[in-house]
């Protein structure tokens, strides 16, 4: 009897260790990188895709591409992504993105350093049921509050857009406004002649020129105005982003690249878990930055308080 309980007891034993060697070798997921280009802010983004999925010890295999420079080239690129099979996309930024979604359909989606505005706004509404990612838009009333905190006397904020490219982003602007109690000026325009003529009526009309991402509105030679133009009319300019302030804005809100890739990884390892990515709402950036140019704000006679200063990233201090 001791001799059949003997080997009914290694029977059992030898099942744990064939069941827990076939589970030691399976296949990690893959799970495909594709970047739109090899740029600082996107490398940090898949840093901390990476970090977090190997943090939370996921069986995954991480494999970076980045999209042809030549739209020619991507359908032979995408047979390439098609024959590695991966369990989920990772797309980062914009270009990216929108061309994954042009040619991927079944395969679960996950985007990376994206602007919800311009080009993706329609992602606000009508989100492809394989689609769901991290943005890296900071929150408009997150924004208008700190310009009250910077902008004492702020009541008036401006923004030139084209409605056709911008419209949903001010309508969350204008609710933004009204819960700061600050009166939104809203310019529309249709093309960049339009934006070079009402830059030229600002003065007076404005406290601030707060920016949306728009492609109709920002082009290489209106930048350059607005930013002469804001300057010598004394009116606070607040760019899209850091490399604005270094030109010469006043200020910018700028979100943790790295950061943003690891709220990517959260949605891809809810994804890999079972989930759809329909069911997983669009996260927004959790750590902002606010960027500063002090030689800006003394060019237009604008006080900084030390607080504000301490709180921000200080670009020109002579």
């Amino acid at each position: 009897m001791s001799f059949l309980r003997g080997r009914v007891f290694l029977l059992f034993v030898l099942v744990l260790l064939t069941a827990g060697s076939q589970v030691q070798t399976l296949p990690p997921k893959i799970v495909v990188v594709v970047k739109s280009r090899a740029l600082a802010p996107y490398n940090q983004a898949v840093e901390g895709l990476r970090r977090t999925l190997l943090a939370r010890r996921a069986s995954v295999q991480v494999r970076e591409m980045e999209l042809p420079a030549e739209s020619g080239k991507e359908a032979l690129f995408f047979q390439f992504l098609e024959q590695m099979q991966p369990e989920l996309i990772v797309t980062i930024g914009t270009q990216a993105t929108l061309s994954v979604m042009r040619h991927v359909q079944k395969v679960p989606v996950v985007f990376s350093l994206v602007l919800m505005t311009g080009d993706l706004e329609h992602l606000l509404h009508a989100r492809p049921l394989n689609v769901t990612g991290a943005a890296m838009d900071i929150p408009i009333s997150l924004q208008f509050e700190r310009l009250k905190e910077i902008i004492p006397d702020l009541k008036r904020i401006g923004v030139i857009f084209n409605p056709a490219n911008s419209g949903a982003a001010v309508e969350e602007a204008r609710r933004a406004a009204q819960i700061s109690h600050l009166k939104l000026i809203e310019i529309s325009v249709t093309s960049e002649a339009q934006v070079l003529e009402e830059l030229q009526a600002l003065k007076g009309k404005v406290d601030a020129l707060w920016s949306v991402a728009d492609s109709t509105v920002f082009t290489p030679r209106s930048v350059d105005s607005i930013l002469l133009l804001t300057l010598r009319d004394r009116i606070p300019f607040v760019g899209l982003s850091p490399s604005f302030v270094k030109a010469g804005a006043l200020v910018s809100f700028s979100c943790d690249y790295e950061d943003v890739g690891a709220q990517s990884a959260e949605r891809v390892l809810e994804i890999l878990g079972g989930k759809s990515p329909a069911e997983l709402n669009v996260a927004f950036p959790r750590r902002v930055s606010l960027f500063l140019n002090l030689s800006t704000a003394r060019a237009i006679h604008l006080e900084i308080s030390r607080k504000m200063q301490s709180e921000s990233r200080v670009e020109f201090r002579r």
